[in-house]
């Protein structure tokens, strides 16, 4: 018996045991929709390898999802839903290898009060003239902006499989605001570094952490070096970095709390560049295709990834954010996602901060 053989054999047992599962329940049917040579497309697509007896597991997963995902497309169809969902490259995943995904850890004692400044328009004297206000209360704001085309926004990157959401966002306002101040190109900084070297500042590597932390270390070591000198693995390593002897070239003066006030992030938005968030994401985030999301039952969830924002508009009488998140370019929108502005959807404007050279 071939190997190719052996395979179909494996997925019809699969298939055979789901349908048996799903015949003894009245409320569900077999659907055609889901079928073994859907699952293999699905499989080459995104180069899936499975161990040894994990397949039918992946499968029925999968199967389930791409159920949920066909009708939740059919409501967005009927005007029930503004975002669609697709059976993207982790459609077929646990809930292990999905919180993999995530890795965003609120620091304990966080004071919030802190770390911020109550008044962001106000006078500090102890800043140059062209810095001496972080945002201005008096300019007039357009209906829409959108930095993923700015000359300064790096790549869309992805964190592989290490819980380091964390790093990457951090690394993201460190880029954009070095390139505002300093150089005409984007440049491209290390996650690894903050990965393996800043676990002093309460972060844990692929396992978690949070972007004020990462700050906090990179304003103490005197900046983050470029990836070339420092590339991403996707796992954590021993510390490369030697402060005053390695090559930094991208730096961070402070950064402040926004204060969960959507108008107030907008507003740094405008002026200053991206603002670093904290939602809770959920299953239809991380099947997210298209559209303006808006699922509710996020509201109430537990914070546990991180996003930068990068614009905002507005379609068919909806607001929106333009978010950037860090599951390389198949993921959304070609790595960005479109979520309701006003309405802290997934507790998106509790945790903002802006970063600053």
């Amino acid at each position: 018996m071939t190997g190719f053989t052996m395979k179909l054999l494996t997925l019809f047992l699969c298939l055979s045991l789901t349908v048996v599962a799903f015949v003894s329940s009245a409320d569900v049917k077999d659907d055609e929709d889901v079928s073994m040579v859907k699952f293999k497309k699905f499989k080459n697509r995104y180069r899936k390898k499975y161990n040894k007896g994990a397949q039918c597991s992946y499968y029925r997963r999968w199967r389930n999802r791409k159920k949920m995902v066909f009708k939740h497309n059919q409501a967005a169809l009927l005007g029930n839903s503004s975002f669609t969902l697709v059976d993207n490259q982790f459609a077929d995943e646990t809930v292990e290898e999905w919180n993999s995904l995530l890795g965003l850890v609120i620091p304990g004692q966080f004071n919030l009060k802190k770390l911020g400044i109550k008044d962001l328009t106000a006078v500090d004297p102890n800043k140059s003239a062209e810095d001496r206000q972080v945002i201005s209360s008096t300019i007039t704001i357009p209906s829409s902006l959108d930095l993923r085309r700015h000359r300064c926004m790096p790549p869309i990157k992805s964190q592989l499989t290490c819980g380091a959401c964390w790093a990457f966002i951090a690394t993201t306002s460190v880029e954009f605001q070095s390139c505002l101040k300093n150089i005409t190109t984007p440049v491209r900084l290390s996650e690894q570094q903050l990965i393996d070297c800043s676990r002093d500042y309460d972060t844990n590597g692929c396992n978690g952490g949070f972007y004020t932390n990462a700050w906090d270390y990179l304003i103490n070591m005197g900046g983050q070096v470029a990836n070339a000198t420092y590339p991403y693995k996707g796992t954590a390593g021993s510390c490369q970095y030697s402060q005053g002897i390695t090559k930094v070239s991208g730096r961070l003066s402070r950064y402040i709390y926004l204060d969960s006030n959507e108008r107030t992030i907008l507003s740094a938005l405008l002026q200053r560049g991206p603002i670093t968030v904290s939602i809770a994401a959920n299953s239809k985030f991380i099947l997210y295709s298209s559209g303006i999301f808006d699922d509710d039952s996020c509201k109430n969830g537990t914070i546990n990834h991180g996003v930068v924002l990068v614009g905002y508009g507005r379609a068919n009488g909806t607001d929106y954010w333009i978010v950037r998140n860090s599951w390389g370019t198949s993921w959304g929108l070609n790595g960005y996602i479109l979520m309701k502005r006003n309405v802290n959807i997934c507790r998106l404007a509790e945790y903002a901060f802006l970063a600053l050279l």
